[in-house]
């Protein structure tokens, strides 16, 4: 199946458009995302996507092939509401389906109830920083897989997952994870990585 297309077997049922206060706080920080080209598109192909959770196993996740849009609205997310990664599930309602992602990110929330909200973005910069030094990271297996969740659990088996809640996704050039209790937290850890880039490069220099 080729990339940016729904992977998963799902139940999906169109709905009227998600309530405001489920999706605006994503919308804010995707918009910051955007600008910085960490989540769009590329060769028509959207890539990068942002969730949080509902409750135990549910979540708010951006839609699939929603990438180019600069803005999201309430017709541009969707509400998983139960899944199994195991048999790679997922059921959801909205009127968009949800990211080729999503049960990457079910299997991220599953690894500790704390866990809030996940960051998906792409960069080659900070892919191959974070490859050169040592961040977490998959094995080299494709995006949206039953491998993918597979070792996603192995990188997390046995340490407390928000005690290092960012990793790279080795075999999905440019994918970096970021994840945390709360989304600002997300999105602050993700800044981090951006900014212990920029000082190696003024190290360099």
């Amino acid at each position: 199946m080729i990339d940016g297309v729904i992977k998963y077997e799902f139940d999906f049922t169109l709905s009227k458009p998600l309530q405001k206060e489920l999706w605006y706080d994503l919308q804010e920080v995707r918009k910051r995302l955007f600008s910085l080209r960490l989540i769009g598109e590329k060769e028509g192909i959207g890539y990068g996507n942002i969730s949080k959770r509902v409750s135990k196993k549910s979540f708010v996740i951006t839609g699939t092939q929603t990438g180019h849009l600069k803005n999201l609205n309430a017709e541009d997310f969707s509400f998983v509401e139960s899944y199994d990664d195991e048999r790679f599930y997922l059921k959801s309602y909205g009127k968009a389906k949800p990211s080729s992602e999503s049960l990457t990110h079910g299997t991220i929330y599953d690894l500790n109830d704390d866990i809030g909200a996940i960051i998906h973005i792409h960069s080659k910069v900070l892919w191959d920083f974070m490859l050169e030094n040592r961040y977490k990271k998959t094995d080299d297996v494709l995006y949206g897989s039953l491998d993918m969740i597979k070792e996603v659990k192995r990188i997390y088996k046995d340490i407390d997952p928000l005690s290092d809640s960012k990793f790279v996704m080795s075999g999905h050039e440019e994918g970096i994870i970021v994840f945390a209790k709360e989304l600002a937290l997300a999105e602050l850890i993700l800044y981090e990585i951006v900014a212990d880039f920029m000082d190696s490069i003024s190290h360099d220099a």
